[in-house]
Order: C-alpha cells, then sequence, then structure tokens
C-alpha cells in the first residue's frame, strides 16, 4: 500500500493521479468542477466515469482535453492506475444522490481516495465510513468547514493588490477568469497568488477554503484568511468568486467575499447572451446595474471599481461574438475579453496593469 495519505497536504494530494466522477452528468455546464479539473489538470486524470457517454472521450464531450477516455464503472478505469477518485459535480443539495453509493464503494473498496466536492460528509453514510476504515484510504471533505476568525480588515495592510472576480450568476466562468489571470500574470512577470473560495479551485491550486461550507458570521473571515496566505510572496492576489449578489441562493456568499477580500479591482464575469440565472432562472437585471451594485457594495475604506467584463462565450460564432461583445463594451464603458476564446488573459493583464497605474495616480492626486 502506498504511503499514509493522511500525512499528505491538500497540494500533494491533488497531484496523484485521478479518475473523475460525473455519473449521469459529465459536460461543460453540467459538471463544471470535472470541466475545469479537465482544462487546468488534465495531466493528472486518467478516466471519467459517466455511464451515459462511456466509449467517447472527454474531446468529444468537452472540446477540448483530447483522449482521456470515458468509461461506465470504477473497475473500467483501474487499468489506467488511478489513486484518488474525485466527485465532478457540485449538487444544489445536501443529499446523496441514490445511485452515486456503490460507484463510491466500489473505488473505496479498490483502494482509491476520495475528494468530495458535495455538502453531504460521505463518511456519515455508515457502509462508505466502514470501508473507508477497512481500506485505510483518505477522505477529503472539502466542504468541512475549517476554524476561521472573524474579518478583521487585515488585507487593508497587505502591499499586495487585490482582484476579484464577480459575476452575473454562478457558474459563468469567474474562477476561470480568476485562473487565467492567475497564470498569464505569473507568466508574464508579476508574481500572483490565487485565493482559491471553492472546492475546484482548491482541486486546482492545492490550497483555500471553501466558502459555501463556512457559517455565516465567518465567510468574510475565511476569505480575509485565504488571501492574506496567497498574498505571503506575491506583489498580486487574484480572488474567486462565487454565485452573484443578484443571485437569490447564493448572494451572502458572493458580499462575504466582497467584502473579505476587500479588492482594489474588480473584474465582472457574465455568460453571453445569458438573460436568466441557472437552477433558479431569475431575470438577470442589466450588467451595468449590476456592475454598479457591485462597485457599491465595496467597503468605503477601499472603494473598488470593475476593470473589464471577461465573458464565457461558449457557443457563438467568432462574428456573433465580436458584435455581442461590441455591444456589451457600449453598454458599460468596459472593455470586453474573453480569455479562453482569446487563447489567454494577456488582453485582461494588461488592462488590469493599466486600472492599476490609474487608480495610483488618482489617488496620488487625491493626496496631494
Amino acid at each position: 500500500m502506498e504511503e499514509d495519505v493522511d500525512q499528505l497536504n491538500h497540494a500533494e494530494l491533488v497531484d496523484k493521479n485521478f479518475v473523475l466522477f460525473a455519473e449521469g452528468c459529465f459536460g461543460l455546464f453540467t459538471s463544471k468542477i470535472a470541466a475545469s479539473l479537465i482544462r487546468y489538470r488534465g495531466d493528472r486524470c486518467v478516466a471519467v466515469i459517466d455511464s451515459r457517454k462511456a466509449g467517447h472521450t472527454v474531446q468529444d464531450v468537452l472540446g477540448y482535453g483530447g483522449a482521456i477516455p470515458i468509461v461506465g464503472r470504477v473497475e473500467h478505469a483501474l487499468p489506467l492506475r488511478p489513486e484518488v477518485m474525485v466527485i465532478g459535480k457540485g449538487l444544489h443539495s445536501a443529499e446523496l444522490p441514490s445511485g452515486w453509493k456503490p460507484h463510491l464503494l466500489a473505488a473505496v473498496r479498490n483502494g482509491l481516495h476520495l475528494i468530495n466536492s458535495i455538502h453531504y460528509r460521505l463518511t456519515d453514510d455508515p457502509d462508505i465510513a466502514r470501508a473507508v476504515r477497512a481500506q485505510g484510504v483518505t477522505v477529503w471533505e472539502t466542504k468541512d468547514s475549517p476554524t476561521v476568525p472573524l474579518n478583521r480588515a487585515r488585507v487593508l495592510d497587505l502591499d499586495t493588490w487585490v482582484i476579484h472576480t464577480c459575476g452575473s450568476d454562478s457558474n459563468i466562468g469567474k474562477k476561470t477568469a480568476a485562473l487565467q489571470i492567475w497564470h498569464e500574470a505569473n507568466r508574464t512577470g508579476t508574481p500572483t497568488g490565487f485565493a482559491a473560495t471553492g472546492q475546484t479551485g482548491m482541486l486546482i491550486s492545492g490550497h483555500g477554503i471553501a466558502v459555501d461550507g463556512v457559517p455565516g458570521d465567518f465567510m468574510a473571515g475565511a476569505v480575509e484568511h485565504v488571501v492574506m496566505e496567497a498574498a505571503a510572496g506575491n506583489e498580486w492576489v487574484v480572488v474567486e468568486g462565487q454565485g452573484s449578489l443578484n443571485h437569490i441562493g447564493f448572494s451572502g456568499v458572493a458580499l462575504a467575499i466582497l467584502h473579505g477580500a476587500l479588492p482594489h479591482a474588480l473584474v465582472f464575469c457574465h455568460r453571453l447572451g445569458a438573460e436568466r440565472t441557472k437552477v433558479w432562472e431569475t431575470p438577470i437585471i442589466p450588467i451595468p446595474e449590476l456592475i454598479r451594485m457591485n462597485e457599491e457594495l465595496t467597503v468605503f475604506e477601499r472603494p473598488a471599481e470593475v476593470a473589464a467584463v471577461s465573458v464565457n462565450s461558449v457557443g457563438f460564432s467568432e462574428e456573433d461574438y465580436r458584435r455581442e461583445a461590441e455591444k456589451l463594451e457600449a453598454d458599460t464603458g468596459l472593455p470586453v475579453v474573453d480569455p479562453v476564446r482569446e487563447g489567454g488573459a494577456a488582453r485582461l493583464v494588461d488592462i488590469l496593469r493599466a486600472h492599476r497605474q490609474r487608480t495610483a495616480d488618482r489617488q496620488l492626486v487625491r493626496q496631494r
């Protein structure tokens, strides 16, 4: 048996080869954790489990990811030597879907460690808990609430420049925009930390906190803690957004991140063409109004402005994308960028650097 994984930190655990569990739901928007891990940690993924799409490749379904196979059962992935099974879908529920349990038990009984991305604690199930003890494997419950203090606004004392990706809905590209900025800023010489606030960001970066698993009074403090950690040794920190201020289910998390991160700048994220929020189907109010809402709810100690709009334009032709992006630019007065379509966040990072200089110049004028 391999070394005791209890002695490994999360960064070491996520560096192991894994199989993604996305039974009945593998897709770009239907299993966003799986889709993100394929994009950013695809070198460690040996297979995806989804019996409905077995026989296809990840490339067939997502349009990226290459020849990673999709299989129907855990046992079919074992010849590829995974060490961990990652649940690749979050749920708007605290229940364990009944059809998942046989797959989870099969993984544990074959010696795979589990990374759990849902609110239900897997070891609360007696059968899974028994199997975990018998096999000596580790279960990382990413939604377990850590012990964190109340927000004390310590971020205001940092020299690090803080960027926060907010947006119009959940599952629209806030994490992707943050990760693209993180990669590009580091690539071009600006040491930048990534502050993960959700389970997918944690699995990609190896650190962070799932803020939606933290009691309400402590959410902003949890974000402050993550930002402080990500700031060490860095000039910038990019804070992953969650939910949205206009979301009837996740507005509290969005506001806690905004106030815990105390950003200098915002990047507003939107899925191009979306008119209603996912799942709840509430109308998305005009983007200029949402941008103003986010800016107005930053705290007076550090008012922040939106520097750019980052869009997810999946499904749009290049011509349609350009037309819609130009319209959104006219409506908001801000540059519009799709950091995936454009092959990276180079333009977005250039915009942020100019925004930082411009706001710093304004601050000097005020001080004089």
